[in-house]
């Protein structure tokens, strides 16, 4: 089967992850041809792409609006720089469907395919993180279109008559859950025909053994939480922790310490508010990690405080490797963990989050029959091989 995967870029990312993941399962199987496009192949994910995935090369002008610009600011060169800014401003005079039209224009015809896919969220909102759904339908030539959602389209604010245009088109409309479907199908019950369900897929072997490359420094005598994420408050809301942090230690709880790793667009407000709050040792914010595996490994419990999810990678590897979650109650969290079970869904605030917290804290059984539990209750890709199969077919 001839394929193309379109999307952005390689950094570091829960839905960058799901592509390698995916990318990894279809290549194993030596009758699939693979084409991957991505606006830009820089990333520190992309040494980890499968040899035999044709990598096609994005023009300057496209790998430049797909790199971070925190990225471009920090390696880029002043040209670089210079350029960005000039594309930010021309993308604010044309809008987002012209600019990638005319950026789009520059790559060169495509052969066809059997099926392409559109991976990445398109998503409405902003000018540049835009554009894998435009470039599947206007340039590409296909037997069949998918396009993968990889969130909440209502909690992350789609615009709904973008979305419909965006949409229109494919064939199919691939979600990372039942309930991202669900979701999907209020949101746009116009296309609830040709909405689909694919679970993210876990290499869990490939997980086991590289949470082993490593033994963080965590102290034995206290209790470990970590948190791996983009340092990004609007999702993931990294601000919620810090204040959950803060009340800890006002109520006198100080025998842990909160690990965040991950970096992004909120960290140095997230510095400040933890400096604000004195709260800067209680927490250890390690910086992006390529492997942050052996964090969840030796951590006693992961802990994610999002306002919302589509089908999260990080809670399926701390589950693969035996560590319990505590969870804000995303759309699918129930579709990954057991409450009470391998982990504990709270409910999306921060009282909500320190209680259980608190809970913790104060009880050391609580977690250790968590650890036993989510040891017994590993997981397997056995569904969602079966969902990917059947939507490509």
């Amino acid at each position: 089967m001839k394929i193309l995967i379109v999307g952005y870029n390689l950094s570091m990312g829960g839905i960058q992850r799901a592509l390698i993941n995916t990318l990894q399962v279809l290549a194993a199987n030596s009758n699939n041809e693979i084409d991957l496009f991505l606006f830009s192949n820089k990333g520190e994910l992309a040494e980890e792409l499968p040899g035999n995935v044709t990598i096609i090369k994005s023009n300057y002008l496209l790998t430049l609006t797909a790199t971070p610009f925190s990225e471009v600011i920090k390696s880029g060169t002043l040209f670089d720089k210079m350029i960005r800014i000039l594309l930010t401003i021309f993308v604010r005079l044309v809008g987002s469907t012209l600019y990638f039209k005319i950026l789009f224009s520059l790559q060169k015809k495509k052969k066809p395919y059997q099926v392409a896919i559109s991976y990445f969220n398109d998503v409405p909102q902003g000018y540049f993180n835009r554009g894998s759904n435009q470039y599947v339908i206007e340039n590409v030539v296909a037997e069949k279109k998918i396009a993968w959602i990889h969130t909440d389209p209502i909690k992350a604010q789609f615009n709904r008559e973008r979305s419909l245009k965006s949409y229109r088109n494919f064939d199919k409309i691939v979600n990372v859950s039942k309930a991202g479907k669900e979701k999907f199908d209020v949101f746009i019950p116009e296309y609830k025909y040709k909405s689909a369900v694919v679970y993210n897929i876990f290499p869990y072997k490939t997980i086991q053994d590289r949470a082993n490359d490593f033994v963080p420094k965590y102290r034995q005598d206290i209790t470990n939480l970590v948190t791996v994420a983009r340092i990004d408050n609007a999702t993931k809301r990294i601000d919620r922790i810090i204040e959950v942090v803060h009340l800890l230690k006002l109520a006198g709880y100080e025998h842990f310490k909160w690990w965040l790793v991950g970096d992004g667009p909120d960290r140095d407000k997230n510095y400040a508010l933890a400096d604000k709050y004195g709260v800067m040792d209680l927490l250890e914010f390690t910086g992006e990690k390529v492997n942050p595996l052996p964090y969840m490994k030796y951590a006693d419990v992961f802990v994610l405080a999002s306002d919302y999810e589509g089908y999260p990678m990080v809670v399926g590897e701390a589950l693969a490797l035996g560590t319990p979650v505590i969870t804000t109650a995303y759309a699918s969290a129930r579709e990954q963990l057991v409450d009470r079970v391998n982990g504990i869904i709270v409910e999306t605030d921060t009282e909500a989050l320190f209680d259980t917290l608190k809970a913790v804290l104060e009880d050391r059984n609580i977690l250790i029959g968590l650890q036993e539990q989510s040891r017994k209750k590993r997981g397997n890709n056995g569904e969602a091989m079966s969902q990917l199969q059947d939507i490509l077919r």
